[in-house]
């Protein structure tokens, strides 16, 4: 059976006319004949009753039509679904993002933009650290996320070699701003008053990390150069996320390092400070892996890219 025999079967019973049914196909009323016939022939049952001026469909046509009718609307609707995700306009796209993606505006501006532009897209966004996305791209957990991507390689939390220069330079990445590192204080720290601090000023303070920030390149960066001036870090507090370390902050249990200047955003009871004395870029970017893009990613990116650093 095929789709020309179901549409002319359903024509021919809801015309009740081999003739009128043709003048609806646009095909001659011979063609619609024949096809009926044929597809009796392959069935091996009569589906209609012939009369002079009327065709009526036998019991076995009776029960076939509605389950036809329903058959070829799920497929109507099922090549519909495939033209709109061939077009980008439908499917499903996995995001990553560290939790201080979410302090960027660029971030929110392009999640509720991209809401609003392609509806019927599913953007499921999942919360993933930097150094862990990578992993996540190759084994198709995520399409594409945004990183802080500082020197040198991505590693996870037991030292393990994720990802290396060469690595990253395979992803391919829209860059959306760069910043560096910095330290985030509340507002009645005695660094607070200060526009800039040293790493000597680090020394002996309370500090609240997160979990996966010995894993994060610009992280490491900043503990291998408080070693080399002998600073030594106190780390009071180690928490999961970073929503949880301002938190903390802010209630005075003790500073923590962070991403500064650029266009992040932290909360008005905290004070964002850059560290003077050391050189450690931090890009933020949206990276994916340069292989075939799905549509439904390209549209993405492209929104992406509508606030790309220029360079």
């Amino acid at each position: 059976m095929e789709l020309r025999h179901i549409r002319y079967l359903i024509a021919a019973a809801e015309e009740e006319h081999f003739g009128r049914a043709a003048e609806r196909l646009n095909v001659t009323r011979s063609a619609v004949s024949q096809i009926i016939a044929n597809l009796e022939d392959e069935l091996g049952i009569e589906l209609f009753q012939r009369q002079a001026q009327k065709i009526t469909l036998t019991a076995a046509g009776r029960v076939m039509l509605p389950r036809l009718k329903a058959l070829l609307t799920e497929l109507n609707k099922t090549i519909a679904l495939g033209k709109q995700i061939g077009k980008g306009k439908s499917g499903v796209l996995k995001i990553g993002y560290g939790s201080l993606s979410t302090h960027h505006p660029t971030f929110r501006a392009v999640v509720k933009q991209f809401h609003e532009q392609f509806p019927d897209i599913v953007l499921s966004l999942l919360e993933i650290p930097t150094s862990r996305q990578f992993k996540a791209m190759q084994e198709g957990i995520i399409q594409a996320g945004f990183m802080h991507i500082g020197p040198g390689p991505l590693t996870t939390l037991n030292d393990q070699q994720v990802a290396d220069e060469d690595d990253l330079q395979r992803l391919k990445h829209c860059t959306l701003d760069v910043g560096s590192m910095g330290l985030l204080v509340p507002q009645d720290h005695c660094l607070a008053r200060q526009k800039k601090v040293r790493l000597r000023d680090l020394a002996n303070k309370p500090m609240v990390m997160t979990h996966d920030a010995a894993s994060s390149p610009a992280f490491r960066r900043v503990f291998q150069l408080c070693e080399q001036a002998g600073v030594q870090l106190e780390v009071v507090q180690e928490v999961s996320a970073t929503v949880t370390q301002q938190d903390l902050i802010s209630v005075g249990v003790g500073i923590g390092l962070t991403v500064v200047q650029g266009q992040h955003n932290y909360p008005a009871d905290l004070v964002s400070l850059r560290i003077e004395d050391i050189e450690c870029p931090v890009a933020f970017q949206l990276a994916w892996p340069d292989a075939q893009v799905e549509p439904a990613l390209l549209q993405f990116i492209n929104l992406v890219k509508t606030f790309e650093l220029a360079p």
